[in-house]
């Protein structure tokens, strides 16, 4: 009897711990996106280099709104909730002592713009690692200029950028200038201008307007 009640206790002791290897965890969305639907993964962060992600995943592939509530064994993760537009990620680290309930907030996905007219009606900028100058109107934005790589560590001569219409969402208007592999045919209409070309997808009446500002002000103005 004693050996059998050892077992038992044994036993009992071993379920115990397994169980307490695991943790119910609640996740949920910002207050402002608690109606959005998502779907919800938990990948582990401490995977040996050759394990397969997506089996040590655990996943809710079904779109719905509201919280997810799922067991984990305790570790590191990268919690993630998805839309077809949004996508919402936490890194956490689940012990049986930390807190049980967790806001996973958004993504943001903004990039940086070094160059924006935002307040007058005409900005001047020059760009001091290519030397280039030019100039925006009201709304328009500017990536970083730059020269690209023409291949065996050869680098064009002329200056490349993007000039665009500051504005959510598609639609907006935008210059290419010396755009590498741009085809006339597939991608729309180039202009000569003393830089290169300046190429858009679409001569609109908003682009034609940016373009009289942009052509005239592109010039080197200093070496690099």
């Amino acid at each position: 009897m004693r050996v059998l009640a050892a077992a038992v206790f044994a036993f009992a002791m071993v379920a115990r711990m397994a169980g307490a290897q695991e943790v119910q965890v609640t996740f949920s969305l910002p207050p402002e996106h608690s109606a959005l639907g998502v779907s919800w993964a938990a990948t582990p962060m401490n995977l040996p280099a050759d394990a397969d992600v997506l089996q040590a995943m655990v996943m809710e592939p079904e779109t719905r709104p509201g919280p997810w509530t799922v067991t984990l064994e305790p570790g590191p993760y990268i919690v993630s909730a998805f839309s077809e537009a949004d996508l919402f990620e936490l890194e956490v680290t689940i012990t049986a002592e930390t807190q049980q309930a967790y806001e996973v907030p958004a993504l943001s996905f903004s990039a940086v713009i070094p160059y924006r007219c935002a307040d007058q009606d005409l900005c001047a900028f020059q760009d001091p690692a290519t030397g280039l100058a030019f100039s925006l109107p009201r709304g328009w934005a500017a990536e970083e200029p730059y020269r690209f790589d023409e291949g065996d560590g050869t680098v064009a001569t002329s200056v490349s950028a993007v000039f665009f219409q500051d504005t959510d969402g598609d639609g907006a208007d935008v210059w290419f200038l010396n755009p590498p592999e741009w085809e006339v045919d597939e991608n729309g209409p180039c202009r000569d201008v003393p830089l290169g070309a300046l190429c858009t997808f679409d001569l609109t009446a908003g682009a034609e307007a940016a373009f009289a500002v942009l052509s005239p002000s592109l010039q080197i103005s200093a070496a690099p």
